[in-house]
């Protein structure tokens, strides 16, 4: 592997550590907000979730919205606003209608849901208000009505399964390579151990240096092969041909 590749590599995974923490913290960071009974707004804005009908068909059942930050002052009849309400039936959750009265200077909103017969029976008191709702998230809308569904939960687990594994797929091939490398440095160990342990031993029995290396012993001591032993010379008296011979001269 180049080092470049390296480079790009070592790179990649710290962005992307870098990343679950700063998700991890947001998520958190905006928990905490909403713990504390405060709305987490950038750059004056924030997104919330509709999740009932009752504003129908200005803002859909389960929606995302855009909020703008605002001051109860500058509320007017028609604006429709997201607030916390007194209704014990929510029990402080967060609800979204418009505003159809103002009670007092600005004091109070008395409202109502553009699908609902009858105004809320609880006023939405101006310290309670979150924001003016300004437009509709349709993308948003779209990831979080599939991520609600059975179906999306298990896909954003799955993804997040698979990009965690992809960053750290790197980390876990180069542990798994130095494991083999230390188990076969260990055989290998292991391997001369046992051949010094039988050196040893063999000397103590008093082996000869050809029967620890395994070579063929020397003959003599020059080392030379041995030569064919000589072929007896016949005797005369015992060759056919001589006596032939000898008969014939005869």
């Amino acid at each position: 592997m180049s080092k470049v590749k390296k480079v790009f590599n070592a790179i990649g995974r710290t962005v992307g550590v870098v990343l679950i923490i700063a998700i991890v913290a947001l998520l958190a960071f905006v928990f905490l907000f909403k713990s504390s009974g405060r709305t987490l707004f950038i750059f004056g804005r924030t997104p919330t979730w509709v999740m009932t009908a009752s504003m129908e068909p200005e803002i859909p059942e389960r929606s995302y919205i855009l909020l703008r930050k605002a001051d109860a002052s500058g509320i007017e009849v028609g604006d429709v606003i997201t607030f916390r309400s007194d209704d014990p039936e929510l029990d402080g959750a967060y609800n979204t209608h418009r505003v159809v009265e103002i009670i007092g200077d600005n004091e109070e909103f008395v409202t109502k849901g553009d699908a609902n017969v009858a105004n809320d029976k609880y006023t939405a008191k101006a310290e309670n208000v979150i924001g003016v709702y300004e437009k509709k998230l349709p993308f948003l809308t779209a990831i979080g009505r599939y991520l609600i569904s059975g179906v999306g939960t298990l896909t954003a687990v799955i993804i997040i399964c698979v990009i965690t594994m992809l960053m750290y797929l790197p980390t876990f091939r180069k542990a798994k390579s130095d494991l083999d490398r230390e188990i076969e440095e260990k055989r290998e160990a292991r391997i001369d151990e046992l051949v010094r342990l039988e050196v040893e031993r063999l000397k103590a029995e008093g082996a000869t240096a050809a029967q620890l290396t395994g070579d063929p012993a020397p003959d003599g001591d020059g080392g030379e092969e041995p030569s064919d032993p000589p072929i007896p010379a016949k005797d005369e008296e015992d060759d056919p041909a001589a006596i032939e011979n000898e008969n014939d001269n005869t």
